[in-house]
């Protein structure tokens, strides 16, 4: 939705997920060299910031197996501000849930790339113990691995730099929201560009399927998810909870954008 929304003409571009960086990602997991990583992904990079009209600032939406680079692409880019948007535990879940086996797949296959990241070390469990959590345990583990790599960039930038968006007060505030990611992308929106884009296209259909869609159809499916599933994400929810609290992981991310 966000990327969507920042393509606006003559103003700024988002960039949906490119492949580059998933690809810089899979090198490094490869076991590539780390000089050679960080030179050929600020070549990548310098790619990637060429707007397609002059005047455009570009906004990139990485896919998350990216985040295990979020340090290095903020160093190697210190005119660069970031938005670490996540949605709350029991939010992304239910999403999991919803997807059935694909989204279970999907979150042992994070797992898998997180363990070789070293996202899953500071948790002290064996392979042995990942085995016998279940889907949406790994789901979990998944979600507080990620908030525990946010936290860590905040504390390193600073909120001038990087800033964090409960995907649940997005969606509440959006008008807000866009207003601040402006100032902090320094886009220069003024009230009038800021109601356009809000009615744009981006807030009003699905941002996968292209259908119409709006918050209370999102909120009404979401609500038949969680009613579902309810007594295993309530679980989950509580036992990542402790297991957040043992790590110093905070449920909220400091430095808000709203």
């Amino acid at each position: 939705m966000l990327a969507r929304a920042f393509d606006i003409e003559g103003v700024s571009m988002g960039l949906k997920e490119p492949v580059i960086l998933n690809d810089m990602v899979g090198w490094k997991r490869r076991g590539g060299q780390p000089a050679k990583v960080a030179e050929v992904l600020d070549q990548s990079m310098n790619w990637l910031a060429k707007p397609f009209s002059d005047g455009e600032a570009i906004i990139v939406k990485p896919s998350n197996i990216v985040n295990c680079l979020i340090i290095a692409i903020l160093a190697m880019r210190p005119d660069a501000n970031a938005v670490l948007l996540y949605a709350p535990l029991k939010k992304y879940l239910g999403s999991i849930a919803k997807k059935d086996l694909w989204g279970r797949l999907w979150v042992r296959k994070l797992l898998v790339g997180q363990i070789t990241d070293q996202m899953i070390a500071p948790f002290g469990m064996t392979n042995e113990d990942l085995l016998q959590l279940s889907d949406l345990q790994v789901a979990a583990v998944t979600w507080l691995a990620q908030h525990g790599l946010f936290n860590a960039v905040i504390a390193k930038y600073g909120r001038d730099r990087v800033r964090s968006l409960n995907s649940e007060d997005f969606l509440a505030n959006r008008h807000a929201s866009m207003e601040q990611m402006s100032g902090l992308f320094r886009l220069g929106m003024d009230q009038g560009k800021l109601d356009e884009v809000l009615a744009g296209p981006a807030f009003t259909k699905h941002s996968k399927l292209d259908t119409e869609f709006d918050a209370s159809t999102r909120k009404k499916e979401h609500s038949d998810i969680a009613s579902l599933h309810a007594d295993e994400i309530e679980k989950v929810a509580e036992w990542a909870r402790v297991m957040g609290e043992k790590m110093r992981i905070p449920m909220q991310l400091d430095a808000a954008l709203i």
